[in-house]
């Protein structure tokens, strides 16, 4: 049987959706696995192949970049393609993306050498929002109100290092806040025993982070930042407001879909960076600067497809709405087979 459709099947990914949509739509698709040493040969004579990894799977920071790029030499269809994911959980290269772009990124700062780090802390001004390159849901990132909190983190910066992948019950108040229905609580509960396994494993195999220091300016006065998530021609839109007491908004599952929230600069923006990155789909989390100016502080082409789902519709690229809900992994597929068909 000739198969149209590879899908990599991670439960509790986007491959649960598209199995479901698959098998709604009558379509030929089969499950492999991208971890296999024989990949290429599972995939031969597929068209699309469909992969949602993620940043605390260690082999797939190790080689899902390298198969994506093999595979579409292939001429292979994958989502996401190396446009939309080489940048994914890494902050620095974020950084140097938008900067070549000319996205409106929030100010930030890199370091490779640690005197001229310090340097640079002697001569700025605090405060400053510090960054790992990698980790979600505003994991390693912390504000830094003084140079001498700044001088410690940046000699263990080029030291001992950090541990990127945050233990299992950190910022345990915050999950529990995004549980709203014993629905909820009863799958957090089933899947916490291998999650579990997961962040065990992630924390031994995860190199530590160090050799380097981040920083972006802290922008005041933000009480929710905005995440527009573009799927081709689609803008997804929500605010997410900050945690109690905090400056960070993302990870804190306290999301508004009030339109009347959303400066449609916002989508413009990420409509444009997202075409000019040849991305299929990002999530682009933004503030205002101090001018009320839109700037873009992180992208990941990963995140919560409910989240998408419960938006209200939808704008296009020329910001015409369409009303409706819309699962973000139907989006997905229904964009890579209509460049199949075309």
């Amino acid at each position: 049987m000739n198969f149209r459709i590879a899908i990599h099947n991670r439960p509790g990914s986007f491959s649960d959706r598209w199995i479901e949509y698959c098998s709604e739509h009558k379509l030929s698709y089969k499950v492999v696995n991208c971890y296999d040493s024989d990949i290429v040969a599972q995939v031969k004579g597929v068209k699309v192949l469909l992969w949602h990894w993620s940043h605390y799977e260690y082999a797939a920071q190790l080689v899902a970049r390298q198969i994506i790029q093999s595979l579409e030499k292939m001429g292979i269809k994958v989502f996401p393609n190396i446009s939309t994911c080489w940048h994914y959980d890494d902050k620095v290269g974020q950084k140097y993306l938008l900067e070549s772009i000319g996205a409106p990124l929030a100010p930030s700062y890199v370091f490779f050498d640690k005197f001229k780090a310090m340097e640079w802390i002697d001569k700025t001004e605090f405060p400053k929002v510090f960054k790992l390159r990698s980790g979600a849901g505003s994991q390693n990132v912390m504000l830094i109100k003084t140079k001498r909190e700044a001088r410690k983190l940046c000699r263990k910066s080029f030291g001992s290092g950090f541990t990127p992948i945050s233990g299992y019950f950190a910022d345990v108040k915050t999950k529990s806040r995004r549980i709203r229905t014993r629905a909820q609580f009863m799958e957090k509960v089933k899947r916490m025993p291998s999650s579990l396994a997961n962040v065990i494993a992630a924390r031994r195999l995860f190199p530590k982070q160090n050799g380097y220091i981040y920083f972006q300016d802290f922008v005041p006065g933000n009480k929710f930042d905005t995440r527009i998530t573009i799927i081709g021609d689609r803008a997804f839109g929500f605010t997410r407001n900050t945690r109690p007491n905090d400056f960070r908004a993302s990870g804190s599952g306290d999301i508004d879909y009030n339109l009347d929230k959303i400066d449609e600069r916002f989508v413009k923006v990420a409509f444009n960076a997202a075409k000019t990155i040849k991305a299929q789909s990002l999530a682009f989390d933004f503030l205002f600067d101090e001018e009320k100016n839109p700037i873009i502080v992180e992208i990941s082409y990963c995140y919560q497809n409910k989240a998408v789902y419960d938006c209200p519709g939808y704008w296009d690229h020329e910001l015409n709405w369409h009303e409706g809900h819309m699962w973000p992994e139907d989006a997905i597929i229904e964009d890579l087979l209509n460049e199949i068909s075309s």
